[in-house]
């Protein structure tokens, strides 16, 4: 009975223990992230393949995280997406975010280029208690699948060009037999009867 008591004990105490090094362990997690700014983005297009935790890049770096997604409750055409960014992270009033493709495995991420020396900080640029909004454009994707119909539709004008210049080609081509022909009918006719070079053409009335 004693021996089963201590166990109990043992277990308790042990259970209590990792509990409050799990606490201990969020704590310190989110002590360590206080100072974390979040910044809002509106895209407009689909971010498919994006989803929340998904890291943050400033010019290829991880500078924070996804921490919201949904429709724009204005725009539904738009995605508001939320993001928390370290508060070192030089995010400027020329800074863009765009959506970057994660190798070909179909995941994105968010990227965020500019940033110039002479530009300011958009959260001092921020009306207080408002939060700050990083502008967003289009991805290499999204412009890629967006010039595919133009590209269609030179490459038929083109072809509408090619086969017009064949026909012309083919055109000056039977002129050119044709010339060829009457050439070698007379010059087998010089060659039959020399004198028909001395005879003048006659005139046409």
């Amino acid at each position: 009975m004693e021996a089963d008591k201590h166990y109990f004990l043992e277990g308790l105490f042990i259970i209590g223990l990792a509990i409050a090094v799990a606490i201990a362990f969020v704590w310190i997690a989110r002590s360590g992230r206080s100072d974390d700014v979040l910044y809002r983005i509106h895209f407009a297009e689909s971010v498919s393949g994006l989803v929340l935790g998904d890291a943050v890049k400033f010019h290829g770096v991880d500078v924070g995280t996804v921490r919201a997604l949904e429709l724009d409750k204005t725009d539904p055409t738009r995605v508001q997406v939320d993001v928390t960014l370290r508060k070192d992270a030089p995010v400027k009033t020329d800074t863009k975010a765009s959506l970057r493709l994660k190798g070909l495995t179909g995941a994105v991420y968010v990227e965020l280029n500019g940033g110039g020396v002479e530009a300011k900080r958009l959260i001092e640029t921020t009306t207080p208690g408002q939060i700050p909004e990083i502008p967003s454009e289009k991805s290499q994707l999204t412009t890629l699948l967006e010039s595919v119909p133009k590209m269609v539709e030179s490459f038929t004008v083109l072809g509408g060009q090619a086969s017009k210049v064949m026909k012309d080609v083919g055109a000056v081509t039977k002129t050119m037999e044709s010339a060829a022909g009457d050439i070698k009918e007379t010059t087998s006719k010089v060659k039959e009867d020399p004198s028909l070079l001395l005879r003048r053409p006659k005139k046409k009335e």
